[in-house]
Parts: structure tokens; sequence; C-alpha cells
């Protein structure tokens, strides 16, 4: 196209674009199908760059005029460039409209984001073919690249050669037997995947966008529009991301920038006047809040900032920028035997952590229906229940986390463990009354309670009393304060008694070392003789 001015990036995106689309005609493999979805991102890319750099341009433009007094001719001008950036957008948006059509025809994206048919050539054409019965849109996308075209050579005195070439028109086919009598809409989407199309459109688009900045640009020069003066370049990279998980791709843009030590910047964002470092760059900081996330645990935001800077003819300018970005949920991990469930007037210990935080993290809790203890060691802390239920709040430098809810468990009931001579008793068969010589008695914890509070899950026996009975006779009768009684040899014990255990006093010790007493049953455990 005559008088385009590429930039290096777009012309390594256009030498790209033509190795990739002679690979079209071959059985494309997974790989290039890959590369036309990376091809294609970075062109969307170029051209919302490029059409950002074009409104601002317009912007200073239509400045300018104002500023030297809205001389007619001038103001022609204005209008002229205004038209030019409203046709601009409508095509660009029309062809974006094709993009988002050719993608849900093709069976649309997946949980990821991803091509669901990326490979997919028959829905590309039959949209942009069409049928017997009907053209498809390449016809219709055709004309009116044909009429941008024409309207930029007529309204801007321009030489612009057609955006929708048929095969005998453009330079790669033209000589080739196999291309060169398909038109425009057969050559671009005929036999074409998916992601080969989105990469054609959006090349275009980037040739749309880099004609107006031509015309912008030329504009801007007969009016005195000129560019600010910079005198430092800056080599700079945004990463998409700082954290890049193993076996996933990292990707940067690496680029310059340029900066003036003449322009003495005042910057704004967020409320706060943001210092100035000898590059003229400004650095905004701020601890991000969280709020209602969506179910997968994102919150999208916004901050603004202001640049007031001199112009070139001295007269003062704000510059707004925005910039979106996204507060993710942290995700809070509870190191706990109990993780849904507490016991109540226990010593329930908890190691709270949030390794998205990194090294900011800085916690501070809080609990409803519950007494909380901080223990040394970050985010350590013990819950000591009161209620049916405890909320935890975990906030990092004043800013809530997350808050937890747990249901509370009373403490289990311990059970009653009796043995003779050391050993249980099967309670069909009893125990030979010749062979008595000790009875046991021990408190046994619930496990799942012990498991979990092994601190709060100590019992001891302080009172039980044993009596041999016979009938509603009790030849003995002894309340026994350890845990094992053992009979004399002259303890007068028939084969048909049987003996009587019952736990009077228990009492567990909990995480602090205190002893409480324990509610038992009265009911007696029995053991026959014979």
């Amino acid at each position: 196209m005559a008088g385009m001015k590429e930039s290096p990036r777009q012309r390594m995106i256009g030498m790209m674009y033509l190795v990739l689309t002679a690979l079209l005609a071959l059985q494309v493999s997974s790989t290039i199908i890959e590369k036309f979805i990376a091809l294609n991102d970075n062109m969307e890319q170029t051209v919302t760059l490029n059409s950002g750099y074009n409104a601002d341009k317009l912007q200073n433009i239509k400045l300018s005029v104002k500023n030297r007094g809205d001389k007619p001719q001038e103001v022609v001008l204005v209008q002229k460039t205004e038209q030019l950036h409203e046709e601009t957008l409508a095509l660009i948006s029309y062809m974006e409209s094709l993009k988002r059509n050719l993608i849900e025809k093709a069976g649309g994206r997946n949980e990821e984001g991803k091509l669901k048919g990326a490979n997919e050539e028959t829905a590309v054409e039959v949209y942009m073919l069409g049928s017997d019965l009907q053209k498809g849109k390449a016809y219709e996308l055709k004309s009116r690249l044909n009429d941008y075209c024409q309207f930029m050579n007529e309204q801007f005195d321009q030489s612009y050669m057609s955006l929708a070439q048929d095969g005998k028109e453009n330079t790669l086919y033209k000589n080739s037997a196999e291309h060169k009598n398909k038109d425009f809409a057969q050559l671009n989407f005929g036999q074409t995947p998916l992601a080969a199309a989105l990469a054609v459109i959006s090349e275009m688009e980037t040739k749309i966008v880099s004609m107006e900045n031509t015309v912008l640009t030329e504009t801007a020069g007969k009016l005195g529009a000129q560019d600010y003066k910079f005198d430092k370049l800056m080599p700079m990279v945004r990463a998409n991301s700082h954290f890049v998980p193993a076996g996933t791709p990292y990707q940067a843009e690496v680029f310059l920038t340029a900066t003036s030590s003449s322009l003495r910047p005042e910057m704004n964002a967020g409320g706060q006047q943001l210092t100035i470092d000898p590059n003229g760059i400004g650095n905004y900081k701020f601890i991000a809040s969280g709020g209602n996330y969506d179910a997968e645990g994102m919150l999208k935001k916004t901050w603004t900032a202001s640049i007031k800077m001199k112009k070139p003819d001295g007269t003062d300018t704000t510059l707004q920028v925005k910039e979106d970005y996204v507060v993710v949920k942290p995700v809070v991990q509870i190191n706990s035997a109990a993780q849904k469930l507490l016991y109540k007037n226990c010593g329930n210990k908890m190691d709270v952590l949030v390794p998205a935080l990194g090294a900011y993290y800085n916690p501070d809790f809080s609990v409803d229906g519950a007494v909380l203890k901080k223990l040394s060691g970050q985010g350590k802390i013990i819950i000591v229940p009161q209620a049916a239920t405890v909320k935890l709040r975990i906030k990092n430098q004043g800013q809530l986390i997350e808050e937890r809810l747990f249901n509370v468990k009373l403490i289990p009931k311990p059970e009653v463990e009796v043995k003779v001579n050391n050993k249980l008793v099967d309670p069909l068969l009893g125990v030979d009354y010749k062979s008595l010589r000790s009875v046991s008695v021990k408190i046994i914890p619930d496990t799942d309670f012990k498991n979990n509070q092994p601190e709060d899950a100590y019992y001891e026996v302080v009172e039980w009393k044993l009596r041999v009975a016979n009938g509603r006779n009790a030849s003995f009768n002894q309340s026994v304060h350890s845990p094992v009684f053992s009979f004399s040899s002259s303890a007068n014990i028939k084969m048909t008694d049987r003996l009587l255990v019952e736990v009077i006093k228990v009492r567990r010790r909990n995480y602090l070392g205190q002893w409480e007493e324990v509610n038992m049953s009265n009911k007696p455990t029995t053991i026959s003789l014979f």
C-alpha cells in the first residue's frame, strides 16, 4: 500500500502472516493452529494499541485547531478526520462482529476461553463463502473494505490499493496456477480453519488502523500539531503475569518507552499524588481490597490516574488513563485436625495460611461464639468454642480475606472399659470365680475426639464402686479410688455370685492442663461368675 509506514512490529507480523497463509494449502498441524491463534492475539493487541494512538492523535489535532483560532479551512480538516475515525471504528466493529460470529458458529469457547473449533473449516466456509443460493459474509466484507479504501483515496488524496484483492491481483498468488483464479472470499476463507480465518481478519484490521494513522499524521503535520520532544529511551517489559505455574507459558511484551527530562508532569491516582522519578515515571502502589467475588473468586476493578503536563505550545493539558485489574480471592488454607467442626470448650488448634500473599501476609483474626488465643508463629491460633457455631474472620493489613463458619460439637461421652485379671470379659461366658484376682476400670475417649484433640482427651477414673452380689444381697461393697482393685485370698466368692462395677466420678484434663469433672452414666457393668 502506497504511503504506508509500518513499525518493525507491524512488519514482523506481516511477514509471519504471509508465511502462515502459505501453509493453508498444506495439511495444518495442531502446532500451526496454535501459531495462528498466537498471531491473531498479537495482531488484536496491535489493533487495540494503534486505535488508542489514533484517538489520541485526533484529539491533539482538534486541540491544535482550537488553539490556533478555529480557522475555517482547518476546521474542515478536523471534520474530515473525525469522519475518517468514525468510518474506521465502524469498519473495525463490523470485522470484530464477523470474528465473534465465526467463533460462535464453530462451537464457541470452552471454560478456559480457548477456541473449541480452532481447526473447523466447514463452518468458516458456510458463513464466509455462503452457498449457491446466497453469498457469504466475505463478499460483504470485500465491498466494505473497498469502500473504505475509496473513501481514503478520495477524501485525503491517497493511493491505497484494494485491501480485498482477488487471486489475480494479489502479488503472492497471481502467478500460482492453483490460486490465481480464486476470488477474495475463496482465497482467504476457502478450506481455512477458524484460527487462520480470525488471523486473516485481524491482519486486515492492522492495515486499516495503520492507514488511519498515516492520514492523521499527515493532517497533524499540516496543522502544526507536532509530537512532544523526548530525549530519553528506556527498555520496558510488561509481563502477562509475574506468577507462572510450571508447565504453563510465560508471556511478556518488550518495548521502548520515551520520556523527556524537560517535562515535569504531575500525576495523581486513587486520591494520592504520585512521586515522579528523574525519568518522569510515577509509581502507584496500594493494597488491593476484596469484595463481592464472582463464582470463580474474581473481582474486576478499575483505577484511574491523571497526568498533567505542558504541551509544545506552552499550555497545560491533562491526560486520563484507566487500568483494569482483577482481584483474585486468596485461597485460605486451614491446617487443623477438625476442618469443618470444632469441639466445645476445647483448645482447637489451627494453622491459617494464605500462600498467595507471600511476604505481605500479616494476619489478624477475630471470632464470634468463641475465645481466640494467638500462638507464636504467623497464622497459628487456638479457638475455644462456647456456642453452637463459630465464625472466624481472617484479615490481612486491614482487608477482610474470608469469613469461615464452623459447627461446634459437644465432647462425646467416653466409654468405660472393665477388665478382670487384666483381660476383657466376654459377657456371654463370664468369669471363672476360682480365677478371680483383680478388677480394673479405665476411661476410653471417643476415637475421633482423641484423634482431633489429643491434648483434651485424657481421662482418669477418680472413684468407682465394686460389689459382689447374689440376688438382691451384696456380700461385698467397696469404693475404689485407684484404677485396679485386687481381691484378697480370703474373699468369700461363690460360683452363683456376680460382679457389679459402677463408675462414680471421672475427670478430664484439658489442653491447659486443668481438670474438669465429666458426667457419666450411672448404669453399672455386670459380670457373671461360673
